[in-house]
């Protein structure tokens, strides 16, 4: 538990950073004021936080891990935002359908097919008919100039273990088209474009 903790807390440092806020403003910006928003691993909280504070959204955030919401319950003390711990391929406990926009960053690329198809299906039962998921992930790739300048910023330092930490992932998530092939299978509407300098891929899916 000390080490959960611990990289908990370390995790929640990196989020505080000018490159990781930088990262989440494309989901940032599609986000419409005072709409209800699930973030899917949440972590410790950054997304609701900027959304609470930024959008006025009425957030709720789940994650598999107690470590990361205890870390995101210290980070959001006194907003009004829910913090739910979901086990790992449990369904969600949210009534059918509440949400307008459903994030799901930093988490999808990590996964195997199956939970990721497992994690989009449970989002489409909890997501209004007008609504949206936005997915953003790393893409393993990017400007190195532009990476080299956020690198050397002042406080950016975690942003080169991050993407040397996600560079294998990412890749193989973005090559292998998964998201795409879901959306065909049900009827759905997906639309992509790369953010973050080319380092981030953010994913659109809506109802037709």
């Amino acid at each position: 538990m000390k080490i959960n903790i611990g990289f908990s807390r370390f995790f929640s440092s990196v989020q505080e950073t000018p490159w990781y806020n930088e990262f989440l403003e494309p989901v940032v910006s599609l986000i419409s004021p005072f709409s209800k928003v699930l973030d899917i691993g949440t972590g410790t909280g950054k997304l609701l936080q900027l959304l609470t504070n930024g959008k006025n959204s009425d957030c709720t955030g789940i994650d598999t891990s107690a470590s990361m919401l205890a870390e995101a319950e210290r980070k959001l003390k006194g907003l009004p935002v829910s913090l739910v711990q979901v086990p790992a391929g449990a369904g969600f406990p949210f009534q059918n359908p509440c949400f307008d926009e459903i994030c799901i960053c930093n988490v999808l690329f990590n996964l195997g097919v199956d939970e990721q198809k497992f994690l989009l299906n449970q989002s489409l039962d909890v997501l209004n008919e007008r609504g949206k998921i936005i997915i953003l992930s790393p893409t393993g790739t990017g400007n190195s100039r532009a990476g080299f300048r956020k690198f050397l910023k002042r406080d950016n330092k975690s942003f080169g273990l991050w993407y040397m930490l996600t560079r294998q992932s990412a890749r193989k998530y973005n090559t292998r088209g998964r998201i795409p092939d879901f959306c065909k299978e049900k009827n759905l509407v997906y639309s992509s474009r790369i953010v973050f300098d080319g380092f981030g891929l953010l994913e659109i899916i809506e109802r037709r």
